[in-house]
C-alpha cells in the first residue's frame, strides 16, 4: 500500500507542471481597470462623486462586450519544456452588470454601464513538449 502512495504521489508530481494565465486592461487615465486570471479577478473603477473613491467589483459581477480590438504587438514563443504567448491589444470596451448582480454600477447613474476605451495585456506560459527528435535513415 506504502508503494502504491509512493508510486502516485510521484507521478502527480512529475505530471504537474507550473503555468501562468494574466490579462490586464486599464483605461487612459486608470479610473477603469481589471485583472483577471492569476491575478485577483477584480475591476476597479474611480468614482467621482462627491468624493473620489475607488470601487473594487469582483470580475464576475460584470459583463464586458470589446466593440472592437486593434492588436498592438503579439509573440509567441515555443521552446523545448516552454511556451509563452503575450498580446498587447486596445479597443472601446461597453461594461453592465451581469445576471447575477444586476446592480453593481448603480453608482454609475441611470445608464448603468461604462464606455470607456483600454489597452489590455494578456500573457499566458506554461510547460511545452518538447518534439521527438527526427529519427535518420541510412540507405544502403
Amino acid at each position: 500500500m506504502k508503494l502504491l502512495l509512493a508510486l502516485s504521489t510521484l507521478f502527480i508530481l512529475s505530471s504537474a507542471h507550473a503555468s501562468y494565465f494574466a490579462t490586464h486592461c486599464s483605461n487612459s487615465k486608470a479610473t477603469v481597470k481589471w485583472a483577471t486570471g492569476h491575478n485577483t479577478n477584480t475591476m476597479t473603477v474611480t468614482s467621482y462623486g462627491s468624493e473620489e473613491k475607488d470601487v473594487i467589483i469582483p470580475f464576475f459581477d460584470v459583463k464586458i462586450d470589446m466593440a472592437s480590438e486593434t492588436v498592438i504587438h503579439q509573440e509567441s514563443i515555443h521552446r523545448c519544456g516552454y511556451a509563452s504567448f503575450t498580446k498587447v491589444y486596445a479597443g472601446k470596451v461597453v461594461i453592465t452588470p451581469s445576471e447575477q448582480a444586476p446592480d453593481v454600477l448603480d453608482f454609475v447613474g441611470e445608464s448603468k454601464k461604462i464606455e470607456t476605451e483600454v489597452i489590455c495585456t494578456t500573457h499566458r506560459n506554461g510547460r511545452a513538449p518538447c518534439p521527438e527528435e527526427p529519427v535518420e535513415t541510412i540507405k544502403k
